[in-house]
C-alpha cells in the first residue's frame, strides 16, 4: 500500500481528521477510537494525577506508555534512515511524538465529526449497510 507523506504538518493533521470523520460516518473502528479517548482523557490525567499527588514513581507510567505508542514508528523510522545525515537523524527521531499526538489528537476530532454526521442521517436507508450485510 502507497502512501503520500504530506508536506506540512496542519496538511497532515487535516488529513487524518478527515480519515477520522470517515470512519465516524461509515460507523468504522468504534472500538480504536474509545482506546485513543481513553488513553488521552483517561489514562493520561490520571497518571499526572498520581504522580503529582500520590508518588513521582507514576511517572514511569508515560515511559511505558511512550514506549508502546511510539514503537512501531521508530522501527520504520530506523528501516528508512540509512540515507539521513545523523542531523537529520536527530530531528526525524525528534519529529515522531509530535507526528503522533498530532495525528491522534486530529483523529479525536474528526471522529465525533463524522459521528454526529451519521447520527443527523440516521434515517437515511444508505446508512443501514450493515443491516444490508447481515441479510446478504
Amino acid at each position: 500500500m502507497a502512501f503520500r507523506s504530506r508536506p506540512n504538518l496542519r496538511a497532515f493533521a487535516r488529513q487524518y481528521y478527515r480519515y477520522a470523520r470517515g470512519d465516524g460516518k461509515a460507523d468504522l473502528w468504534r472500538w480504536r477510537h474509545a482506546v485513543r479517548y481513553l488513553t488521552y482523557l483517561g489514562a493520561v490525567p490520571a497518571l499526572l494525577a498520581l504522580a503529582v499527588c500520590a508518588s513521582p514513581w507514576w511517572a514511569l507510567g508515560f515511559v511505558a506508555g511512550g514506549a508502546a505508542m511510539l514503537r512501531t514508528p521508530y522501527r520504520r523510522l530506523i528501516d528508512l534512515w540509512g540515507e539521513l545525515s545523523p542531523a537529520a537523524r536527530l530531528q526525524a527521531i525528534a519529529w515522531v511524538p509530535v507526528i503522533r499526538v498530532t495525528g491522534d489528537l486530529a483523529k479525536m476530532a474528526g471522529y465525533p465529526a463524522g459521528w454526529a454526521w451519521r447520527l443527523a442521517r440516521r434515517k437515511a436507508r444508505e446508512l443501514a449497510w450493515r443491516d444490508t450485510v447481515r441479510e446478504a
